[in-house]
């Protein structure tokens, strides 16, 4: 039994993606490239993100510290490859992108996630 409870990061991550949809839907008014690169930089940061809080949150409680070290390291390692993977795919795939708008899409999703996460877990 734990007496600490697993942090919503889930919530964040959901609160991002439909910010990201919504950004995406009113940029593709202006331009459809921009567009569809806003939607592939966020996503290719909130993928990566995504799979370290699955990761990373998977064991809770002191007597599971060992495993908690472990998880962290094996999320904070798959996060780093998908997003590399991330960035190849999309330059090497996607045939018409603009580095802009993709570019100010992954970073603007990561404060975005600081701020979601900590006014969730306050």
């Amino acid at each position: 039994m734990t007496t600490i409870p697993k942090p919503p990061v889930y919530l964040a991550s959901l609160i991002q993606l439909i910010t990201l949809i919504i950004v995406s839907a009113v940029v593709f008014w202006l331009d459809s490239i921009i567009a569809g690169s806003v939607l592939l930089g966020g996503l290719t940061q909130l993928l990566p993100q995504m799979w370290f809080a699955h990761v990373a949150f998977k064991h809770v409680g002191a007597n599971q510290a060992h495993n908690i070290v472990k998880s962290m390291y094996r999320g904070e390692t798959g996060k780093v490859v998908l997003t590399a993977t991330g960035f190849i795919a999309v330059f090497v795939l996607v045939e018409k992108i603009n580095i802009i708008g993709f570019m100010v899409a992954f970073v603007a999703m990561i404060p975005l996630q600081l701020f979601l996460v900590a006014k969730i877990v306050k």
